[in-house]
């Protein structure tokens, strides 16, 4: 989502005229979109911030210097307090306005500040109005992010999501399908649809007095001509629905991989974290995706260190890990976010245990993800090529529907093609292999 609001940003400065540039010493504005999900993110916000702030100070002191999204939200005016050579101060509800708020700090005389927190979006409003990105701000013009929903209705006791950005709004399923409309009319071929939470897309349409779910939503995003493919992030394991699930199996644009939270495996630790589903459940919920999608690649997220885990309460989340055998994992350690419920909690784990159960979860889902994929040597696999080796042109890399990074070899340009590679060998994580041919 945050560089999804990225392209936004760019896009807004691009049409205002601005141009960018790879190296930062060049820049009249630095702008960072940062990111609140744990502290290290901020870290290096701050890291990043110290060093072009003592630039400014010493070297370029018109240099405007800009913090937005999730922090920016989060902090408000205590950044600016903190940092004087700070400049601007836009939150998540703002970037809309970012274009607006860099042209008057540079038409203000002297050192401008501006601090754009933006209120809080109410529960009744049914939609914010976030322009769509310029394709010439997109990363990729072979892949596209496209939101199909801001905010959380979630409140899981560790998240500060649902302050930093609201509650739940659905954008209209119209809105979204012209925005992918317009992407493939560009060329682009695959699109991931952004939410914290998509199993919870809906919105209510009065002309057709219908309700648009997620798999409703993913059905009409099939039909669109010119896509090829269509991913979604993320999913709460409380509300996939079977036609969430059926649609993955049915519709042929709708990639087999699922990314579903755990974040733990004790039941004792997802009732403080208010994930709302048991252990149980949530094995269950796999178990019947894998059996109705064939094939299907299912990732996740792990938290450890959550304040009161016990030894047995990361011994049941590792047993759950090895149980499931997921295709690959986003293991990180606790770290307490202020405003959060959790955060009113002792953080009594000690970071050498925290540490310890990192690594030992780490090593478990490297060797899973070694055994399952050493499961596709010798196997045809359909790759979306995304790119190249800089140093090597003629090795190619792209995923697999079931989102694997593949790499190859090819003397003749493929980059946006659909491909068959027949894997030879899994090396740290990534599969290698050879052309087949274009399909």
């Amino acid at each position: 989502m945050n560089k999804y609001d990225s392209e936004i940003m760019k896009s807004l400065l691009l049409k205002e005229g601005y141009k960018f540039t790879d190296a930062w010493e060049e820049a009249d504005v630095i702008l960072i979109n940062t990111c609140s999900v744990r502290q290290h993110a901020e870290d290096k916000v701050y890291s990043h911030l110290g060093k072009w702030g003592k630039y400014k100070q010493t070297q370029k002191p018109n240099l405007i210097i800009g913090i937005c999204g999730c922090m920016a939200q989060k902090e408000g005016m205590r950044l600016l307090e903190k940092m004087p050579y700070l400049n601007l101060v836009c939150g998540t509800y703002n970037i809309p306005k970012i274009n607006e708020l860099v042209n008057d700090l540079l038409k203000t005389d002297g050192p401008p500040k501006s601090w754009q927190a933006g209120r809080q979006i109410e529960t009744s409003e049914v939609h914010v109005d976030f322009p769509a990105p310029l394709y010439e701000a997109k990363e990729s013009k072979i892949s596209a992010w496209v939101a199909i929903m801001r905010g959380c209705n979630n409140y899981c006791a560790y998240c500060v999501v649902p302050y930093v950005r609201g509650r739940e709004i659905s954008r209209p399923a119209e809105e979204i399908e012209n925005e992918i409309k317009e992407l493939a009319d560009k060329g682009i071929k695959e699109v991931t649809l952004l939410g914290q939470n998509v199993n919870s897309y809906k919105i209510k349409n009065e002309k057709l007095k219908i309700k648009n779910d997620f798999a409703v939503l993913l059905k009409k995003i099939n039909d669109i001509d010119g896509i090829e493919r269509i991913r979604f992030t993320t999913s709460h394991p409380k509300d996939m629905s079977e036609a969430t699930i059926e649609a993955v199996r049915d519709l042929p644009k709708v990639c087999e991989h699922i990314h579903l939270a755990l974040q733990s495996g004790s039941d004792k630790i997802l009732k403080l974290m208010n994930r709302k589903y048991t252990r149980t459940q949530y094995k269950e919920l796999v178990d019947r995706i894998r059996k109705t999608v064939p094939g299907v690649s299912i990732t996740t997220d792990i938290m450890v260190g959550y304040p009161a885990e016990t030894e047995e309460d990361f011994i049941d989340t590792y047993n759950l890990v090895n149980d499931i055998e997921f295709d690959a994992s986003y293991i990180f350690k606790y770290s307490p976010r202020p405003g959060t419920k959790a955060a009113d909690m002792k953080d009594d784990v000690p970071e050498k245990i925290k540490k310890e159960r990192l690594n030992k979860l780490l090593a478990l889902q490297k060797r899973i993800a070694q055994k399952r994929n050493e499961k596709l040597i010798g196997k045809e696999i359909e790759i979306l090529v995304e790119g190249y080796d800089s140093k090597d042109k003629s090795k190619y890399f792209g995923k697999t529907r079931n989102f694997k990074s593949v790499s190859f070899k090819s003397n003749e340009d493929l980059i946006g093609k659909l491909v068959k590679v027949k894997i030879t060998e899994v090396k740290s994580g990534l599969l290698e292999g050879e052309l087949v041919g274009k399909i």
